[in-house]
């Protein structure tokens, strides 16, 4: 299991004092999309260098000019960025296109798809891709979870699953390679490292740190 942890709707300041502090523990930092919209491209390069070594994700959740908007992310030091399932054929290609160009990776977020719908962006985007099933914040609470999501389209897949998750929802995961996203269990905490350290324990984890740049 992976563990992504998203930075969402937060000052700045405390959005990169979380990133520093967890970085080391975790596998990926997320940019929210909220944070993307209110503070800009400049705040994914800040984001970044208070990562280090950790690499970073923009949640773009691209519906159009899938291009411009992956370069943009890109060239400010993101290693992956997403692209809405919900978004037409040619945007998903060319977000897949832009991420082969530049070696860089590429998040379909499956938010609003149905089981036919996920099924069938499996099997048209290549196995290189991370297909995400995503409980949007808006929808959270209705009772389904990301987990509920997953089906045969998820095997052999890359996978992330997103949307209200937390230490509970960890040891069904453990020692599989599902990228599990968690946001508010770590920002919203008093102590985001003493948070984490709870979720890679549920995980079946060991806690370590890698190197910082």
């Amino acid at each position: 299991m992976q563990l992504q942890i998203a930075l969402d709707r937060l000052p700045a300041d405390r959005a990169l004092e979380c990133a520093r502090a967890v970085a080391p523990l975790v596998d990926w930092i997320e940019v929210g999309t909220s944070l993307v919209k209110q503070y800009g491209a400049a705040f994914i390069r800040e984001v970044v260098d208070a990562a280090g070594d950790t690499p970073v994700l923009a949640d773009l959740k691209t519906a159009d000019d899938a291009r411009w908007e992956f370069t943009m992310a890109y060239d400010a030091g993101a290693r992956s960025a997403t692209v809405l399932g919900l978004a037409a054929s040619t945007t998903i290609d060319t977000a897949v296109a832009v991420a082969g160009e530049r070696a860089r990776e590429v998040v379909v977020d499956l938010m609003g798809l149905d089981a036919g719908q996920r099924a069938a962006l499996a099997d048209r985007t290549p196995a290189t891709v991370v297909l995400a099933a995503h409980v949007g914040k808006d929808s959270q609470g209705s009772g389904a979870g990301p987990l509920d999501q997953l089906g045969p389209w998820a095997e052999g897949r890359l996978v992330a699953i997103a949307g209200g998750l937390g230490a509970a929802d960890l040891p069904a995961l453990a020692g599989t390679d599902v990228r599990v996203i968690i946001g508010s269990a770590v920002t919203g905490s008093d102590d985001p490292v003493a948070a984490v350290t709870r979720l890679l324990d549920a995980a079946g984890r060991p806690v370590s740190t890698h190197e910082r740049s």
